[in-house]
């Protein structure tokens, strides 16, 4: 499959890959208005996915109107189905990136047929975090990103869904989960553990040529026991998910649990929320309502 996938990688003509950017977004113009000149200056076609009431509007951006969608993944299924390239570029629309960034998938789709997905590393955690991730998430819920301290060219099981470049045509034959609203919590990485599991011979890599900065607007939009409640709530659907074929799911599921609550994580939570995300989880890895109140 992983030589299939290589065939389709190379442009159509044998040439350069055709690359598009593709933006989800809502209620956030002015993030656009401020990531909009590092996208231009790739000189790649730009989509849009505005789920605002009112769509953002620019005269060399292809803009999806689409307030009735209700979440990010369906967003980013619009945005496959909307392009023709042959690789797309995920970006959330406050993450810039460097003029070249599209220079280099492209060299990167051309010369790499084996590789199914590339990335750069936005974010960086400290020796003592990353210690605890590879302590604490095991089995279903072993992240590589969380085990990165800088640039890196290695192999992943996940990228940065902030930043992310991708076969398109592999990307559609596994979809974004739509069924999940909002901002779906760990929707990228629910993403990249079917993309490889429908792709066993196809990795995906962190590439230290592509550059990205992620300015993480309204970071502290949530509270920590928001934060709590969300992260809880996920570890419980991976769990279900992805977990029922390891016997030690349960054990790795209480490790990931005391990582997340221990309030030292890149977005702390606090302990409460993660107990409470934990039995108040709906099918889509949610925290329900009255677990909230």
């Amino acid at each position: 499959m992983g030589t299939t996938m290589g065939c389709e990688a190379v442009g159509a003509d044998g040439g350069t890959p055709t690359v598009d950017l593709l933006i989800p977004t809502r209620d956030r113009h002015d993030c656009l208005h401020r990531s909009l000149p590092s996208w231009r200056a790739t000189g790649a076609p730009i989509i849009l996915c505005d789920q605002s009431a009112q769509p953002f509007t620019a005269n060399d951006v292809r803009v999806l109107h689409r307030p009735d969608l209700v979440g990010l993944p369906a967003a980013r299924n619009v945005l496959l189905s909307a392009s023709t390239a042959e690789v797309v570029v995920f970006l959330d629309d406050d993450c810039a990136i460097s003029p070249d960034f599209v220079r280099v998938v492209q060299h990167l789709a051309r010369t790499e047929p084996a590789v199914i997905a590339w990335g750069p590393v936005v974010e960086q955690r400290g020796r003592w975090i990353r210690r605890a991730h590879r302590i604490g998430h095991l089995g279903a819920f072993h992240d590589a990103r969380r085990l990165v301290a800088g640039p890196s060219d290695q192999t992943t099981n996940a990228l940065f869904g902030c930043c992310f470049a991708v076969r398109r045509a592999a990307a559609l034959r596994v979809g974004f989960d739509a069924r999940r609203p909002g901002y779906a919590l760990g929707e990228d990485f629910d993403f990249f553990r079917r993309l490889a599991h429908a792709h066993p011979n196809t990795p995906l890599r962190f590439a230290s040529d592509l550059m990205a900065l992620h300015r993480r607007d309204g970071e502290n939009r949530a509270t920590p026991f928001t934060r709590g409640l969300a992260k809880g709530a996920f570890l419980s659907w991976i769990a279900r998910r992805h977990g029922q074929g390891n016997p030690a799911t349960l054990v790795h599921l209480l490790m990931a649990l005391l990582c997340a609550a221990s309030g030292r994580g890149q977005e702390p939570a606090d302990w409460r929320g993660v107990l409470a995300g934990l039995w108040g989880a709906d099918g889509h890895g949610r925290a329900k309502k009255r677990s909230a109140s």
